[in-house]
Protein backbone atom coordinates (compact mmCIF):
# COMPACT_ATOMS: atom_id res chain seq x y z
CA UNK A 1 0.00 0.00 0.00
CA UNK A 2 2.79 2.49 0.88
CA UNK A 3 4.74 1.82 -2.54
CA UNK A 4 1.47 2.18 -4.27
CA UNK A 5 0.90 5.35 -2.68
CA UNK A 6 4.42 6.37 -3.27
CA UNK A 7 3.93 5.84 -6.88
CA UNK A 8 1.32 8.17 -7.12
CA UNK A 9 3.70 11.09 -5.45
CA UNK A 10 2.20 10.81 -2.33
CA UNK A 11 3.91 11.43 1.47
CA UNK A 12 2.92 8.67 3.59
CA UNK A 13 1.95 8.23 7.11
CA UNK A 14 1.16 4.59 8.96
CA UNK A 15 0.10 5.44 12.20
CA UNK A 16 -2.57 4.89 15.39
CA UNK A 17 -2.84 6.15 18.72
CA UNK A 18 -2.01 4.14 21.48
CA UNK A 19 -5.09 2.93 23.46
CA UNK A 20 -2.77 2.35 27.08
CA UNK A 21 -1.59 5.63 27.97
CA UNK A 22 2.80 6.55 28.30
CA UNK A 23 2.66 2.24 28.70
CA UNK A 24 1.14 2.37 25.18
CA UNK A 25 3.24 4.46 23.43
CA UNK A 26 5.73 1.66 24.29
CA UNK A 27 3.38 -0.94 23.05
CA UNK A 28 2.46 0.59 19.93
CA UNK A 29 5.99 0.77 18.46
CA UNK A 30 6.17 -2.53 19.47
CA UNK A 31 3.45 -3.85 17.54
CA UNK A 32 4.58 -2.25 14.66
CA UNK A 33 7.82 -3.69 14.98
CA UNK A 34 6.92 -7.63 15.51
CA UNK A 35 4.21 -7.33 13.12
CA UNK A 36 6.96 -6.29 10.29
CA UNK A 37 4.97 -2.79 9.85
CA UNK A 38 7.26 -0.59 10.12
CA UNK A 39 10.50 -2.42 8.60
CA UNK A 40 8.43 -2.53 5.60
CA UNK A 41 6.70 0.82 5.91
CA UNK A 42 10.25 2.47 6.31
CA UNK A 43 11.79 0.40 3.68
CA UNK A 44 9.28 1.74 1.18
CA UNK A 45 9.80 5.54 2.19
CA UNK A 46 7.23 6.08 4.65
CA UNK A 47 7.11 7.22 8.06
CA UNK A 48 4.98 5.37 11.45
CA UNK A 49 3.52 8.16 13.20
CA UNK A 50 2.09 7.88 16.38
CA UNK A 51 -0.72 9.91 17.03
CA UNK A 52 -0.15 9.97 20.95
CA UNK A 53 2.71 12.19 19.91
CA UNK A 54 1.65 14.44 17.42
CA UNK A 55 -1.25 15.46 19.41
CA UNK A 56 -5.05 16.12 18.83
CA UNK A 57 -6.82 18.93 18.07
CA UNK A 58 -10.36 19.88 19.24
CA UNK A 59 -13.38 19.56 16.84
CA UNK A 60 -17.12 19.64 16.60
CA UNK A 61 -19.03 17.07 15.10
CA UNK A 62 -21.94 18.03 12.68
CA UNK A 63 -25.11 15.87 13.55
CA UNK A 64 -23.38 13.67 16.47
CA UNK A 65 -25.33 11.17 18.23
CA UNK A 66 -23.56 11.06 21.16
CA UNK A 67 -20.21 12.95 21.22
CA UNK A 68 -20.38 16.80 20.29
CA UNK A 69 -17.12 17.19 20.26
CA UNK A 70 -13.59 14.97 19.97
CA UNK A 71 -9.88 15.33 20.05
CA UNK A 72 -8.83 14.11 16.56
CA UNK A 73 -5.15 13.16 15.88
CA UNK A 74 -4.07 15.97 14.04
CA UNK A 75 -2.30 13.67 11.13
CA UNK A 76 -5.44 13.03 9.83
CA UNK A 77 -6.83 16.73 9.61
CA UNK A 78 -3.70 17.67 7.84
CA UNK A 79 -3.75 14.36 5.43
CA UNK A 80 -5.04 15.16 1.89
CA UNK A 81 -6.45 11.52 1.67
CA UNK A 82 -6.99 9.17 4.76
CA UNK A 83 -7.16 5.57 4.20
CA UNK A 84 -8.10 2.59 6.63
CA UNK A 85 -6.61 -0.20 6.68
CA UNK A 86 -8.29 -2.45 9.77
CA UNK A 87 -7.45 -6.33 10.27
CA UNK A 88 -10.29 -8.12 10.50
CA UNK A 89 -11.20 -9.48 14.14
CA UNK A 90 -13.61 -10.37 16.45
CA UNK A 91 -14.83 -7.71 19.21
CA UNK A 92 -16.36 -8.57 22.77
CA UNK A 93 -18.48 -5.50 22.74
CA UNK A 94 -19.29 -4.18 19.46
CA UNK A 95 -19.18 -7.99 17.88
CA UNK A 96 -16.53 -6.89 14.45
CA UNK A 97 -14.10 -4.43 14.26
CA UNK A 98 -13.46 -3.42 10.46
CA UNK A 99 -12.91 -0.20 9.04
CA UNK A 100 -15.21 1.76 10.63
CA UNK A 101 -14.56 0.74 14.25
CA UNK A 102 -10.74 1.33 13.30
CA UNK A 103 -11.38 4.84 13.57
CA UNK A 104 -11.77 4.88 17.35
CA UNK A 105 -7.71 4.70 17.08
CA UNK A 106 -7.71 8.30 15.99
CA UNK A 107 -8.95 9.92 19.10
CA UNK A 108 -6.55 9.60 22.70
CA UNK A 109 -6.84 7.29 25.36
CA UNK A 110 -8.65 9.38 27.56
CA UNK A 111 -11.55 9.96 25.20
CA UNK A 112 -11.80 6.37 24.44
CA UNK A 113 -11.72 5.80 28.80
CA UNK A 114 -15.25 8.20 28.48
CA UNK A 115 -16.24 6.32 25.12
CA UNK A 116 -16.27 3.01 26.93
CA UNK A 117 -18.59 4.74 29.52
CA UNK A 118 -21.13 4.32 27.52
CA UNK A 119 -22.85 0.95 28.97
CA UNK A 120 -25.01 0.45 26.21
CA UNK A 121 -23.53 -1.02 22.70
CA UNK A 122 -25.97 0.83 21.03
CA UNK A 123 -24.62 3.98 22.48
CA UNK A 124 -21.09 3.01 21.65
CA UNK A 125 -21.14 2.06 18.55
CA UNK A 126 -23.09 5.21 18.20
CA UNK A 127 -20.08 7.46 19.63
CA UNK A 128 -17.72 5.39 17.07
CA UNK A 129 -19.71 6.46 14.22
CA UNK A 130 -19.71 9.83 15.70
CA UNK A 131 -15.81 9.83 15.21
CA UNK A 132 -15.85 7.90 11.56
CA UNK A 133 -18.59 10.92 10.55
CA UNK A 134 -15.85 13.36 10.73
CA UNK A 135 -12.33 11.25 9.67
CA UNK A 136 -13.95 11.18 5.94
CA UNK A 137 -11.66 8.34 4.37
CA UNK A 138 -11.47 7.58 0.70
CA UNK A 139 -10.53 3.94 1.05
CA UNK A 140 -10.43 0.80 2.98
CA UNK A 141 -8.64 -2.30 2.53
CA UNK A 142 -9.09 -5.03 5.28
CA UNK A 143 -6.64 -7.67 5.59
CA UNK A 144 -8.60 -10.95 6.44
CA UNK A 145 -6.29 -13.19 4.84
CA UNK A 146 -5.23 -14.23 8.55
CA UNK A 147 -8.40 -13.20 10.70
CA UNK A 148 -9.36 -13.45 14.41
CA UNK A 149 -11.92 -15.28 15.90
CA UNK A 150 -13.60 -16.25 19.09
CA UNK A 151 -12.00 -13.99 21.66
CA UNK A 152 -11.33 -10.92 20.36
CA UNK A 153 -9.96 -8.26 19.87
CA UNK A 154 -6.92 -9.55 21.99
CA UNK A 155 -7.13 -13.20 23.32
CA UNK A 156 -8.54 -14.52 20.15
CA UNK A 157 -7.57 -16.94 17.67
CA UNK A 158 -6.16 -16.64 14.34
CA UNK A 159 -7.76 -18.43 11.60
CA UNK A 160 -7.11 -18.71 7.79
CA UNK A 161 -9.90 -16.37 5.46
CA UNK A 162 -7.26 -15.94 2.51
CA UNK A 163 -9.21 -12.63 1.93
CA UNK A 164 -8.73 -9.27 1.37
CA UNK A 165 -11.74 -6.20 1.13
CA UNK A 166 -11.74 -3.51 -0.48
CA UNK A 167 -14.07 -0.69 -0.94
CA UNK A 168 -14.11 3.23 -1.24
CA UNK A 169 -16.81 2.94 1.52
CA UNK A 170 -16.29 1.96 5.09
CA UNK A 171 -19.55 1.03 6.00
CA UNK A 172 -20.31 -0.98 2.75
CA UNK A 173 -16.87 -3.22 3.93
CA UNK A 174 -17.98 -3.76 7.17
CA UNK A 175 -21.35 -5.30 5.76
CA UNK A 176 -19.80 -7.92 3.92
CA UNK A 177 -17.01 -8.51 6.01
CA UNK A 178 -19.80 -9.05 8.97
CA UNK A 179 -21.50 -11.74 6.13
CA UNK A 180 -18.42 -13.67 5.39
CA UNK A 181 -18.06 -14.13 9.33
CA UNK A 182 -21.10 -15.65 9.50
CA UNK A 183 -22.72 -12.61 11.20
CA UNK A 184 -26.05 -10.53 10.61
CA UNK A 185 -25.11 -7.45 9.37
CA UNK A 186 -28.02 -6.13 11.67
CA UNK A 187 -26.11 -7.26 14.67
CA UNK A 188 -23.19 -4.78 13.51
CA UNK A 189 -24.31 -1.61 15.03
CA UNK A 190 -21.83 0.53 13.76
CA UNK A 191 -22.98 -0.29 10.40
CA UNK A 192 -26.76 -0.06 10.99
CA UNK A 193 -25.77 3.45 12.59
CA UNK A 194 -23.89 4.45 9.43
CA UNK A 195 -26.28 3.80 7.38
CA UNK A 196 -29.02 5.11 9.53
CA UNK A 197 -27.21 8.66 8.87
CA UNK A 198 -26.65 8.09 5.05
CA UNK A 199 -22.91 7.08 5.87
CA UNK A 200 -23.34 4.56 3.44
CA UNK A 201 -25.49 2.07 1.71
CA UNK A 202 -29.24 2.78 2.21
CA UNK A 203 -30.26 -0.71 1.38
CA UNK A 204 -28.08 -3.83 1.61
CA UNK A 205 -29.25 -4.67 -1.94
CA UNK A 206 -27.28 -1.32 -2.85
CA UNK A 207 -23.60 -2.83 -2.42
CA UNK A 208 -22.30 -4.65 -5.14
CA UNK A 209 -19.76 -7.33 -4.98
CA UNK A 210 -16.64 -7.88 -7.39
CA UNK A 211 -14.05 -10.48 -7.94
CA UNK A 212 -14.86 -13.47 -5.51
CA UNK A 213 -18.33 -14.75 -4.71
CA UNK A 214 -19.38 -14.36 -1.19
CA UNK A 215 -21.00 -17.58 -0.92
CA UNK A 216 -17.20 -19.00 -1.62
CA UNK A 217 -15.76 -17.52 0.82
CA UNK A 218 -17.89 -17.36 3.74
CA UNK A 219 -17.32 -19.29 6.86
CA UNK A 220 -19.92 -20.37 8.69
CA UNK A 221 -17.65 -21.98 11.30
CA UNK A 222 -16.49 -18.84 12.11
CA UNK A 223 -15.94 -18.20 15.95
CA UNK A 224 -18.18 -15.46 18.09
CA UNK A 225 -16.85 -13.63 20.81
CA UNK A 226 -18.42 -14.79 24.22
CA UNK A 227 -20.16 -11.58 24.87
CA UNK A 228 -21.90 -12.89 21.80
CA UNK A 229 -25.75 -11.66 22.18
CA UNK A 230 -28.10 -10.80 19.05
CA UNK A 231 -31.10 -8.42 19.16
CA UNK A 232 -33.33 -10.75 20.78
CA UNK A 233 -30.73 -11.54 23.44
CA UNK A 234 -30.42 -8.13 24.39
CA UNK A 235 -34.52 -7.35 24.37
CA UNK A 236 -34.44 -9.91 26.89
CA UNK A 237 -32.57 -8.49 29.13
CA UNK A 238 -34.42 -4.80 28.91
CA UNK A 239 -37.35 -7.01 30.28
CA UNK A 240 -35.55 -9.15 32.72
CA UNK A 241 -35.83 -8.22 36.36
CA UNK A 242 -33.01 -7.49 38.54
CA UNK A 243 -32.98 -11.10 39.79
CA UNK A 244 -33.22 -12.30 35.82
CA UNK A 245 -30.57 -10.05 35.16
CA UNK A 246 -28.21 -11.44 37.17
CA UNK A 247 -29.43 -15.20 36.24
CA UNK A 248 -28.45 -14.21 32.18
CA UNK A 249 -25.44 -12.88 32.94
CA UNK A 250 -22.33 -12.18 30.65
CA UNK A 251 -19.46 -10.76 32.73
CA UNK A 252 -15.46 -10.33 32.99
CA UNK A 253 -13.03 -13.29 34.83
CA UNK A 254 -9.46 -12.87 36.22
CA UNK A 255 -7.52 -16.04 35.46
CA UNK A 256 -4.96 -15.68 38.53
CA UNK A 257 -2.61 -17.98 36.91
CA UNK A 258 -1.66 -15.69 33.92
CA UNK A 259 -2.19 -12.06 35.93
CA UNK A 260 1.24 -10.46 36.12
CA UNK A 261 -0.68 -7.72 39.02
CA UNK A 262 0.26 -5.20 36.16
CA UNK A 263 -3.05 -2.82 37.43
CA UNK A 264 -3.55 -2.00 33.59
CA UNK A 265 -7.04 -2.85 34.34
CA UNK A 266 -7.91 -1.21 37.39
CA UNK A 267 -6.58 2.00 35.82
CA UNK A 268 -8.56 2.09 32.54
CA UNK A 269 -12.02 0.26 34.10
CA UNK A 270 -14.53 3.14 33.04
CA UNK A 271 -16.67 1.69 35.13
CA UNK A 272 -14.71 2.12 38.73
CA UNK A 273 -15.72 -1.61 38.87
CA UNK A 274 -11.88 -3.37 39.39
CA UNK A 275 -9.43 -3.14 42.93
CA UNK A 276 -6.06 -4.88 43.17
CA UNK A 277 -6.25 -7.22 46.25
CA UNK A 278 -3.72 -8.05 45.31
CA UNK A 279 -5.20 -9.44 41.99
CA UNK A 280 -8.45 -7.61 40.33
CA UNK A 281 -11.15 -8.03 41.83
CA UNK A 282 -14.30 -6.78 40.40
CA UNK A 283 -17.76 -5.13 41.64
CA UNK A 284 -20.44 -6.25 39.17
CA UNK A 285 -22.73 -3.63 40.73
CA UNK A 286 -20.58 -1.13 38.75
CA UNK A 287 -19.18 -3.36 36.00
CA UNK A 288 -20.74 -1.99 32.84
CA UNK A 289 -20.40 -4.16 30.55
CA UNK A 290 -17.53 -2.48 28.34
CA UNK A 291 -15.12 -5.85 28.38
CA UNK A 292 -12.21 -3.27 28.28
CA UNK A 293 -10.31 -5.39 30.68
CA UNK A 294 -10.43 -8.16 28.56
CA UNK A 295 -9.46 -5.84 25.61
CA UNK A 296 -6.01 -4.22 26.93
CA UNK A 297 -5.14 -6.96 29.29
CA UNK A 298 -1.19 -7.47 28.09
CA UNK A 299 -1.76 -10.97 29.63
CA UNK A 300 -4.55 -12.30 28.39
CA UNK A 301 -5.47 -13.05 31.36
CA UNK A 302 -9.14 -11.97 31.49
CA UNK A 303 -11.82 -14.04 30.53
CA UNK A 304 -15.54 -13.34 29.04
CA UNK A 305 -17.80 -16.07 31.54
CA UNK A 306 -21.64 -16.50 30.74
CA UNK A 307 -23.64 -17.74 33.28
CA UNK A 308 -26.01 -20.94 32.35
CA UNK A 309 -28.77 -19.31 31.16
CA UNK A 310 -26.57 -17.13 28.44
CA UNK A 311 -24.59 -20.29 27.37
CA UNK A 312 -27.88 -21.96 26.66
CA UNK A 313 -29.20 -18.98 24.48
CA UNK A 314 -25.94 -18.47 22.61
CA UNK A 315 -25.96 -22.34 21.86
CA UNK A 316 -29.84 -21.90 20.01
CA UNK A 317 -28.97 -18.83 18.65
CA UNK A 318 -25.48 -20.05 16.59
CA UNK A 319 -27.12 -23.26 15.28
Amino acid sequence: MVRLLKEMGATVWVGEAASTGGMGLERRRGAFDICGITEVVEKEGGEIVNFSLKGYKKIKIPYAKKLKEINLARPILEADVVVSLPKLKTHELTLLTGAVKNFFGCVPSADRFEVHRLSKVEEFSQAVVDIYSVCQPKLAIMDAVVAMEGEGPSAGDPIWLGTVLASPDCVSLDVVASQMTGFKPQEILTSVDAMERGLGPQALEEIRIVGEELKKVRRVDFKKPSAYRNFAHRSLRRLLTPLGIRIFRVYPEVDQSRCSQCGLCEKKCPGGAISLDPFPLYNYEKCIQCFTCHELCPEEAVRIKRSWLARQIQRRSQR
